[in-house]
């Protein structure tokens, strides 16, 4: 049985205090916007689009090809 880890979301605080969140597994923009709580509901309705995670899997398979050559 697979162990599922959670990962937390990445956030940011811009420029003009609206705070960004992507998600660390897909890398898609989560939310954006001033309020904490409505950054925190979005992360929390989040479901990785399997497509997203299929092109990270490809490019981190990719990355550690050209790193170990």
């Amino acid at each position: 049985m697979e162990e599922r880890i959670e990962v937390p979301f990445v956030r940011e605080l811009c420029e003009d205090w609206t705070i960004h969140s992507y998600c660390p597994r897909c890398f898609a923009t989560v939310a954006d916007s001033s309020s904490a709580a409505k950054v925190k509901v979005a992360e929390d309705e989040h479901k990785c689009d399997p497509r997203l995670l299929e092109m990270v899997e490809r490019f981190r398979k990719v990355s550690h090809l050209v790193s170990a050559a």
